[in-house]
């Protein structure tokens, strides 16, 4: 994946605001390497067309690709996220 500028749904604004202060340091690393193409753990969604998720930890982001916008959509734990 190239250079993408990312931006956040209010859903996804919110869910980053609850989380523990040390995983909001993880997700800001992993997004500033995805916004950078550098490579991270990313593997699309099954059953969704261009939906993505990136493995943090414990936690999992999940965005969908729009030209050259990663919108990020969804940010919670592994078994909750994916509902």
């Amino acid at each position: 994946m190239g250079h993408f500028e990312i931006e956040f749904s209010k859903t996804a604004a919110k869910n980053y605001k609850k989380l523990p202060r040390d995983y909001k340091a993880l997700i800001d690393l992993a997004l500033q390497k995805l916004s950078n193409g550098l490579p991270v753990d990313i593997k699309p969604i099954t059953g969704e067309r261009d939906s993505y998720r990136i493995r943090v930890g414990r936690y999992r982001i999940l965005f969908v690709v729009i030209k050259d916008t990663l919108v990020i959509t969804k940010i919670g734990p592994r078994g909750d996220v994916y509902k």
